[in-house]
């Protein structure tokens, strides 16, 4: 069976309380999409368990494009303010189970190595007007409006109440904003000398190694890109 073909689409996170935790402020909607779908089909895979029988395949709503990457955008949203906050942790050493975390030869609680380490990290923490971020992609709106939903926050540390989604919209549109917007210009990384990126105007944007397609971090998915930051 022929597969439907894919429209322009626009999707709009509404922030409860307009903080995003985002070390470069880039927010990927496929990366969002790649984690809703392994949630939805695949939880196993998120835990680290029973990954045996997982196949590699992956499911996105989205218009596929060479090399396993997706046709969508990073998050358009105004900044109007940034900070630093730390996140901190430290044993508890009041603990009435204490005796089972002691190095039996010391009777000592590490805090500076191993398990119990404490540690202080800093958070870019950006504030957003109107607590909204816009995407655009080319998908599928109610398969990617369902995906969404299982998604409770963008960016770094929701535990810590940052980036919670209030409310998710998805709604199609008449161009296709995926790779390059008329006002924001490029809208997700693109490899240097790639057949995309011979018809942009790059000379602004950075050349660094960033990821193609989720998941970002991974090292394999790396590329030389210009990026959009």
């Amino acid at each position: 069976m022929a597969k439907k073909p894919t429209s322009p689409i626009k999707v709009t996170a509404h922030l409860a309380d307009g903080r995003l935790n985002s070390a470069d402020g880039i927010v990927m909607l496929d990366s969002i999409l790649y984690h809703a779908w392994f949630w939805n089909h695949k939880p196993e895979v998120l835990q680290g368990i029973g990954t045996v029988e997982y196949d590699g395949y992956t499911g996105l709503p989205l218009r596929q494009l060479p090399g396993n990457r997706w046709a969508a955008s990073r998050g358009i949203y105004e900044e109007i303010g940034q900070a630093v906050e730390h996140i901190n942790k430290r044993p508890n050493f009041f603990n009435a189970d204490k005796i089972s975390r002691l190095d039996m030869e010391k009777g000592l609680i590490s805090d500076s190595v191993g398990q119990y380490r404490a540690y202080r990290i800093p958070n870019v923490i950006r504030t957003i007007k109107d607590g909204k971020i816009t995407f655009w992609a080319m998908g599928h709106a109610d398969e990617v409006k369902a995906l969404l939903d299982c998604i409770p926050a963008v960016g770094k540390k929701y535990a810590a109440g940052y980036g919670i989604v209030a409310d998710w919209a998805v709604e199609e549109c008449e161009e296709d904003y995926s790779l390059w917007h008329p006002e924001h210009g490029l809208m997700r990384p693109v490899e240097v000398e790639s057949d995309e990126a011979a018809g942009l105007e790059m000379s602004e944007y950075p050349v660094m190694e960033y990821g193609v397609k989720p998941p970002y971090w991974k090292i394999k998915n790396l590329r030389m890109c210009y990026v959009p930051i």
